[in-house]
């Protein structure tokens, strides 16, 4: 074990400065370099922290002689047995804990969508989408950086019998399937933005005219009102014990034509505007573009 101690602790005094300096950077990316002497391999998934994603980096130092792994958390090197396949198993072990945290962020966007489209407009939606996109981005960049990183990795160690090259290459795989359906759902989710837009302007534009509708309502009965309010001689209705009673009946018998005239309008133009002319109109075209094609292939 002392033989043991003392053989990292020779190791790592031969590590470069700098490259001492990224082992310890918790923050730093994927990254892989060679040197005369060892290659450095550092690679970085992520985790959920204090309720946020969190990178974690993992180094690891590699020579022909020795290959460690660094304990962040127990700061200290440890001897990677098995070599090569302990670092596969290494990450392994931290891509199938990214793997189930991406899964959760796609069921997230899943039931984000599903709200929206079932109109269910939560006060609170720009906020939970600004929180998915910003993860998914992130997670999109750290699998495109890590999986570039093992690329390089693997291609630098391809003729080395005991390098276990299809566990690599599956994990490679894996990272590039999972980076896809990060970018996939990142995309998803500037889809549902721009929807939710468009409900929120639908949304003012009903209200815009409802208010068109009910200044059109009032306009002409406030018309009506001002007229017989003027203080002129020979006004209608002026001398009629019963003036009052038919000025209020006209403006009832307007209100009550114009709001019946509103929901007739809607009716007429959804009936035959839309579904009649519409649907026409689009089964001609189909009908059209079958013909055409039917034709084409006779020919």
């Amino acid at each position: 074990m002392q033989d043991q101690t003392t053989k990292i602790e020779q190791f790592v005094k031969s590590i470069h400065y700098h490259h001492s300096k990224d082992i310890h950077n918790k923050e730093h990316s994927s990254y892989f370099f060679k040197t005369t002497h060892y290659t450095l391999l550092l690679t970085r998934f992520f985790a959920l922290k204090n309720d946020a994603l969190d990178g974690i980096t993992t180094p690891y130092i590699i020579s022909d002689a020795i290959i460690l792994k660094y304990n962040r958390k127990e700061n200290r090197y440890e001897i990677m047995e098995k070599g090569h396949e302990s670092i596969q198993e290494s990450i392994d072990q931290e891509l199938a804990k990214s793997e189930k945290l991406v899964m959760q962020y796609i069921e997230e966007v899943d039931q984000l969508e599903d709200e929206l489209y079932m109109r269910k407009l939560s006060p609170i939606f720009l906020d939970v989408w600004f929180d998915l996109k910003k993860d998914i981005t992130r997670i999109e960049r750290i699998l495109e950086r890590v999986y570039e990183t093992l690329k390089l990795y693997t291609k630098y160690h391809e003729t080395l019998e005991s390098f276990p090259h299809e566990g690599f290459i599956n994990i490679i795989e894996h990272i590039k399937r999972y980076q896809r359906l990060a970018a996939l759902n990142s995309n998803k989710l500037d889809t549902l933005y721009n929807y939710y837009n468009s409900l929120k302007s639908d949304k003012m534009n009903n209200n815009i005219y409802a208010l068109t509708i009910l200044s059109g309502i009032f306009l002409p009965l406030n018309l009506i009102v001002g007229f017989f309010g003027m203080n002129t001689e020979g006004l209608y209705f002026s001398g009629n014990p019963n003036g009052t009673f038919h000025v209020v009946l006209i403006l009832l018998s307007l209100f009550f034509v114009f709001v019946a005239l509103i929901p007739i309008i809607s009716i007429i133009e959804r009936l035959i505007l839309r579904r009649l002319l519409g649907r026409f109109n689009l089964y001609n075209k189909l009908v059209s573009n079958i013909k055409n094609i039917s034709l084409f292939n006779n020919k």
